[in-house]
């Protein structure tokens, strides 16, 4: 085995980990504040990739453009979508509520696919921006990929800073810890999930762009993707971002050395098995050392 070639499938490991990691911190935060099992999580994803690809072709926009003129639309409609079906759901029975999410966001994974493969065709589709790149003796790691990996540790700093110190953070751990009690204070609480939701699908729609500049995507996708979200947040733990980051990297790294050195087929099974390796050691999530 060489080194370089393992470096290499490394960085590339790393580089799916962190978008990974993106997708699984929109879906804890809509999980643990809104209690939102969003099962068309990562279809939002998947569109907003084939949108972002399509935008690109069309006008030749750089990604900084085409970043906030595609996550500031899904975060409106993230926002309509919450108010509009799965609001009222909060009136119903705690089961009822989680059973009707589900359908709910079942059936929006299967529309909004459907209607993105009739409009924008099945084909796979990427983002084709040409890039230096900087060789490291026989490592050879494009610039745009460091761009990438810089933009999600900022961002992951920034959601991090305004889960902690803004105001409307606060809020939001408020309501995910006791949410009556967060009333109490003077918190919307029916607000604050909507707009967590809504924060939530824009964050994915910037993974979506992201991803897309790397790997190809197609509108079927995105149920693969919710799988990957939900396993890096059963692993890292619902609202640990660190946990989520660790997580998302070690499933990152975990399938490409299994679509690099076994078979690309087993890659996806791959996240299964790692799942359950760690809920074997450690019950209550990979950042259950530390609580304990």
């Amino acid at each position: 085995m060489s080194v370089e070639i393992l470096v290499q499938v490394l960085l590339g490991g790393l580089l799916l980990g962190g978008i990974y990691a993106l997708v699984a911190f929109g879906l804890s935060l809509v999980y643990g504040v809104a209690n939102i099992l969003n099962i068309a999580h990562g279809t939002f994803l998947a569109i907003s990739g084939v949108v972002a690809s399509i935008v690109y072709g069309a006008t030749g926009w750089s990604p900084l453009l085409i970043v906030p003129a595609l996550a500031i639309p899904v975060f409106l409609f993230g926002y309509l979508f919450h108010a509009v079906l799965l609001r009222p759901l909060a009136s119903r029975g705690k089961h009822e509520e989680t059973i009707g999410t589900v359908l709910i966001t079942t059936g929006a994974l299967i529309m909004l696919s459907d209607v993105t493969g009739v409009v924008a065709g099945t084909s796979q589709r990427n983002i084709p921006i040409r890039s230096e790149i900087l060789e490291f003796g026989d490592v050879f790691v494009q610039v745009t990929q460091i761009w990438i990996l810089g933009g999600i540790v900022v961002l992951t700093l920034l959601l991090r800073f305004w889960l902690k110190h803004a105001w409307f953070g606060r809020a939001v751990r408020a309501v995910t810890q006791d949410s009556f009690g967060a009333e109490i204070c003077g918190v919307d609480a029916s607000r604050a999930r909507a707009l967590t939701f809504a924060a939530g699908s824009g964050l994915v729609a910037v993974a979506g762009v992201l991803y897309a500049m790397i790997y190809p995507v197609d509108p079927q996708m995105g149920f693969s993707l919710t799988v990957r979200a939900f396993t890096i947040i059963i692993i890292g733990g619902v609202g640990n971002l660190a946990g989520a980051m660790v997580a998302g990297v070690m499933l990152g790294v975990a399938e490409s050395l299994t679509s690099f050195y076994w078979a690309p087929k087993w890659a996806p099974a791959i996240s299964v098995v790692l799942l359950l390796v760690i809920l074997v050691v450690f019950p209550r999530g990979f950042g259950s050392w530390r609580r304990a």
